[in-house]
């Protein structure tokens, strides 16, 4: 009996000094996360309850890329934050309420898109990064203010592809003089649109720069426009085909389902969800292409996976360096994570 609790006793401590090893390798990852993103909390009492939610978060990360589902989560910018908190923060698509309606756009045609119908001839791969139509990504803070860097991260593309100059558009002034919208409480691309509309133009970035919360607006920049448009028009609901077609013609705003932890922890790779058709978050289409295929063993090859190529606005910490890669033609009519429910973009 005597040799049989000293056994246990041993087991005990053995399981405790593991436990306690892993607990200090977790502190001292949780540290270096710390300091790679400047996090610094309150008090200890603040930094061991988000030390408590980082090791939940590297756990569901660890569990999941066991899994291999075809992309990756990581323990990015927002490893320290609940999944209810990410989504209270980080989203702004749509507010509850609006002071009225300017314009009611039309749908995308095969004409407007100056595109042929024919689907397959579309460009295999479109990347208007490479294009030099899309600014460095942006942060846009603790505000949900994504609708306004949707819009002006489409606006800046046509205002390129149009007139050969990238200039970076100013997402604050939106925030604080769109009224329709309700800045950081969120908002509608296609109400960003119609302010520019209104107003004949969007100032520059450096001329009416971001802040990341609501502020007055800065009536005196509103005359200094540097961007306009002519319109906006939105692409037919439920139709990759036609949001194809519009993205091979420059940069679209569109909405998608973006609460969910694996678009909070999304490392890298084709997104294949699982999320819902509920939008919640502004971000832009800037092109598309497909994965290599493989070849099989008797030499027939598999087809590679179609995907979106999504700017987003949480800064380059987070994703495939402020980017995510989403599934192209994922069976649903109203694409992964309802991408193709709600696509606009601006006309110049």
């Amino acid at each position: 009996m005597a040799r049989s609790s000293l056994l246990l006793v041993l087991q005990i401590a053995v399981w405790m000094c593991a436990v306690l090893a892993r607990a200090d390798l977790m502190l001292e990852r949780f540290e270096q996360w710390m300091g790679r993103h400047g996090r610094l909390y309150a008090d200890a009492g603040e930094k061991q309850r988000r030390l408590e939610v980082y090791r939940r978060n590297v756990e569901l990360v660890e569990m999941f890329n066991s899994m291999n589902s075809g992309y990756k989560l990581a323990d990015n910018k927002f490893a320290d934050l609940t999944n209810e908190e990410f989504r209270a923060k980080m989203l702004g698509f749509g507010p509850h309420t609006r002071t009225g309606h300017a314009t009611t756009p039309s749908t995308m045609t095969y004409a407007d898109s100056g595109l042929a119908e024919d689907y397959s001839d579309l460009p295999k791969s479109v990347d208007w990064r490479e294009k030099g139509a899309v600014t460095p990504v942006k942060n846009q803070g603790e505000c949900g203010s994504c609708w306004a860097f949707s819009a002006v991260a489409a606006m800046e593309g046509i205002n390129q592809i149009k007139n050969g100059k990238l200039v970076s558009l100013s997402e604050q002034e939106l925030v604080d003089c769109d009224t329709e919208a309700v800045g950081c409480a969120g908002g509608y691309m296609s109400w960003a649109y119609e302010f520019v509309m209104q107003n004949h133009g969007l100032t520059t970035e450096g001329n009416y720069p971001y802040q990341g919360l609501n502020g007055a607006c800065q009536t005196s920049k509103l005359t200094e426009s540097a961007v306009s448009i002519s319109g906006y028009l939105n692409v037919t609901p439920s139709s990759e085909p036609d949001l194809l077609r519009a993205a091979a013609a420059q940069p679209v705003s569109v909405a998608v389902d973006a609460g969910s932890f694996v678009w909070q922890l999304y490392g890298g790779g084709v997104f294949t969800g699982p999320c819902t058709a509920e939008l919640n978050h502004g971000v832009t289409v800037v092109g598309y292409g497909e994965t290599q295929g493989d070849t099989d063993g008797d030499g027939s090859e598999t087809p590679g996976q179609k995907y979106w190529i999504v700017k987003n606005s949480w800064g380059p910490e987070w994703g495939d360096a402020g980017y995510i890669l989403m599934q192209r033609e994922a069976g649903d009519a109203s694409g992964i994570c309802g991408i193709a429910l709600l696509p606009s973009y601006p006309l110049m």
